[in-house]
């Protein structure tokens, strides 16, 4: 499992890049700014979220935030196919871009509420880890299951 600081930083460059590539893009110039405006959101929320220190070490975490920097590099792909030149590949191209486009942004819009899920499980449990002065409660327990050969993690409370 990656380092989640190290996933927001790339997930941060990501953004950047994506925001020069849309600069100069020739084709679906609406769909691509849209994109921009998430990403850069999303950097800015996640690198206030790691200077609170809430994101270091966090299990919960770190595969939502691989899985939103897949779709950002799938993004970042898809924009910088959209500064082609040629408009013969254009007009052959454009429904499908403008498709995949779409299927992207509602990818990171899925990614980001996965990750916001897992951000408020963390929370959960430091609150419950405060409250019980320093230690999880007993009766909480953290179980990291493989389900369709992905790595899926529930938090699950034991009954005694």
């Amino acid at each position: 499992m990656a380092d989640p600081v190290a996933t927001v930083e790339k997930i941060v460059k990501v953004g950047l890049k994506i925001k020069d590539a849309v600069d100069t893009v020739r084709h679906n110039k609406e769909e691509c700014d849209e994109i921009r405006r998430r990403v850069l959101r999303f950097s800015a929320i996640l690198s206030q979220l790691q200077q609170t220190g809430l994101v270091n070490d966090s299990p919960a975490m770190s595969g939502a935030l691989e899985d939103l920097e897949e779709s950002l590099q799938h993004a970042l792909e898809l924009v910088m196919a959209c500064q082609e030149k040629s408009t013969i590949r254009h007009l052959i191209r454009a429904g499908d871009m403008s498709k995949q486009l779409r299927r992207v942004k509602d990818d990171i819009l899925n990614k980001v509420m996965l990750a916001s899920f897992a951000i408020n499980a963390h929370t959960t449990i430091v609150l419950l880890t405060i409250q019980a002065g320093g230690h999880l409660p007993p009766r909480l327990q953290l179980q990291v299951e493989d389900a369709v050969g992905q790595r899926v993690k529930r938090f699950k409370f034991v009954t005694d």
